[in-house]
């Protein structure tokens, strides 16, 4: 008689599954769930071909709300355990980790469904061919969909393998396409431009959508296309962006920072996650737009942004961290909303209802009708101290003078999870973001940061055959470095070279850059996602479209450009003409989805300037030189 599973839901409860000790924290978070869970690798690929079982494949990371909601919901239920261990091998990835694997089984769903998101859960053939998928599911439909797809392996196996491996072609074919090759012309950068406008949201600025993302690196595109042309509706459409963001519930005005994206088309109420990616970046748009547009609040915003890095999400050796989490306490919100009687008790009662005004904070609330709100700083000053008989310019000092306040009440409540992951690519973004501050203020505070930042990544990440690592955590590594890893990490050290003048980091983004050419080249132009030594059950990959990221490639390309014009070297500007030739009829259709690529396209187009500052090193006028141009 054949012995019963030890491994039942009260013995993983108590000692764990497969995901013990895994550096992810999100992969930690589902440790001992009854479920046993095993993270991607060859143990779990064997598992799968040796018990003839269908793959279960769980992709999320650890500041996705629904992702815990799927979790306490479905995974944390013994009677969903007990039929999932006994019919699946089960997986569970960090997308975060494995990006590439999350963009292969992501065009899956997408595929099947129509639409896509996290958590992603996909159910794969023992030889990892996607057939079946969709993002969150609630326990009744989730155990009536596991139940269907045991039912129909059993019976018609034969027609669901025969599904999966024309899915797993199409999924290949796609991460091999022709984007279409084609002239690159100043017409086509004009078209997506006029796209862009076309795609913009009169009413409440950004771009028409339901829920709006700030995409930093498309108003970046149109911020330089602005700067290239002097267009004045382009000007008012940034305008009117940067406004929102800055204004709206996307901010966190208490502790500083951006979260991920507003729930409503107005920007008020925010889906609360912090991700280094949007900070790093949208500290970049907020200096260089303040700078050019001579917006002082715009360059106060970035830089206030910044602060938050370095305060809340800075590592000890001085890389930062990967993101906030949206939840506190296990439930969404709850950190950063206020009503009016606790800014009251905060800042006392002749300053409380003032403040609440000035924040937007009414006796109804905007948020989940509970009487609080998302702080907002829309309402007029003036309007305000008129309606409390307060003078203008004490109402208008008057959230500065309590912001300190705010932020130490605020402490008290329950925080939301911390991810102390570490992300190669999303550091880079910051590194960039450091070095611009240094540039405008002429504070090394900031370049200072950066250089121990990178120092940090360089030791850790980087590998003996200088490869990348993408992720780490208390200096454990994990996850090969995919395109991103070295575009990003590389473009960062080359914008701290060109404000310090360190010719170390000119060497290293060199490094970087060349070991990507030589490990992630596509045939035809351009790059893959993964290296060529990654595991890809369904073939590697080719990200073009920008998304809350720019593509990997379209970051290369900028960067091979740029080191083109820093030393000469032409091979660098003949690789990335050739890419940007390679997707030309891409370009075309996509417009501003394509956004960085456009970007790289028009360094090409028109003429852009190389400044040699000649004097003797360290000397006054060298340094005030210096100085006026980095401004």
């Amino acid at each position: 008689m054949a012995e019963a599973n030890p491994r039942t839901p009260a013995y993983l409860r108590e000692h764990g599954n497969h995901l013990k000790g895994e550096p992810s924290l999100y992969l930690r978070q589902h440790a001992h769930n009854p479920i046993d869970w095993y993270p991607w690798g060859d143990e779990a690929l064997a598992a799968a071909r040796a018990q003839d079982k269908p793959v279960f494949l769980s992709i999320g990371y650890s500041s996705c709300h629904w992702c815990h909601v799927m979790e306490h919901e479905v995974f944390e239920h013994d009677d969903v355990a007990v039929f999932m261990n006994r019919h699946f091998v089960s997986i569970k990835v960090d997308r975060e980790e494995r990006p590439d694997l999350d963009a292969v089984y992501m065009d899956a769903v997408q595929m099947l469904t129509g639409r896509g998101g996290w958590p992603m859960s996909v159910f794969l053939t023992p030889d990892l061919q996607p057939f079946y998928g969709g993002t969150y599911f609630p326990k009744p439909q989730f155990q009536q969909l596991a139940q269907r797809i045991v039912d129909v392996y059993r019976s018609q196996r034969g027609e669901l393998e025969k599904q999966a491996a024309e899915m797993a072609r199409e999924i290949a074919r796609r991460g091999d396409l022709d984007p279409g090759g084609g002239d690159l012309a100043r017409s086509l950068v004009a078209a997506a431009v006029a796209k862009a406008k076309e795609q913009h949201d009169a009413t409440w600025h950004g771009f028409r959508q339901q829920q709006k993302f700030p995409t930093p690196v498309k108003w970046r595109w149109l911020l330089h296309e602005w700067r290239r042309h002097g267009d004045p509706e382009l000007a008012e459409i940034i305008t009117g962006t940067l406004d929102a963001m800055q204004a709206g519930g996307l901010q966190d005005h208490v502790g500083g920072g951006f979260h991920r994206y507003c729930t409503d088309p107005a920007w008020t109420v925010p889906h609360f996650e912090k991700m280094l990616y949007d900070n790093g970046q949208l500290a970049g748009l907020f200096l260089e737009a303040g700078a050019v547009m001579g917006r002082e609040d715009w360059t106060a915003t970035g830089l206030d942004v910044l602060d938050f890095l370095l305060r809340e999400m800075r590592d000890p050796r001085g890389a930062f961290y990967a993101s906030w989490d949206a939840d506190s306490g296990g439930e969404e919100g709850t950190f950063y909303v206020w009503d009016r009687a606790q800014l009251a008790a905060a800042v006392g009662t002749a300053d409380g209802p003032v403040l609440a005004d000035l924040l937007g904070v009414s006796a109804e609330g905007n948020f989940e009708q509970t009487g609080s709100s998302v702080l907002t700083r829309r309402t007029d000053p003036a309007a305000v101290a008129a309606h409390h008989g307060r003078a203008e310019d004490e109402v208008r000092g008057l959230f500065a003078r309590h912001r300190g306040t705010l932020r130490r009440v605020r402490a008290e409540r329950t925080p939301p999870g911390l991810d102390r992951k570490i992300v190669a690519s999303w550091n880079g973004l910051v590194l960039a973001a450091l070095a611009q501050a240094t540039a405008l203020t002429g504070q090394r505070r900031w370049l200072e940061a950066a250089e121990e930042a990178a120092d940090h990544l360089l030791e850790v990440h980087r590998q003996e055959d200088g490869s990348l690592r993408r992720t780490s955590e208390d200096g454990r590594t994990a996850g090969r470095g995919i395109l991103d890893d070295y575009a990003f990490l590389a473009a960062g050290l080359l914008q701290m070279h060109q404000v310090s003048g360190d010719p170390r980091r000119l060497a290293q983004a060199r490094e970087l850059a060349d070991h990507a050419r030589s490990r992630f080249g596509r045939r035809g132009g351009g790059w893959h996602l993964a290296d060529d030594e990654t595991d890809a059950p369904l073939g590697r990959t080719v990200e073009y479209f920008d998304s809350v990221e720019p593509s990997g490639g379209a970051v290369m390309v900028n960067l091979l450009l740029d080191l083109a014009a820093l030393t000469g070297e032409a091979s660098y500007r003949d690789e990335a003409r050739a890419a940007l030739g390679a997707c030309g009829r891409l370009l075309a259709d996509a417009g501003p989805e394509l956004a960085w690529w456009l970007e790289g396209a028009g360094k090409l187009l028109w003429s852009h300037f190389e400044v040699v500052v000649a004097g003797e090193p360290g000397a006054p006028d060298t340094e005030a030189l210096r100085a006026a141009f980095l401004r």
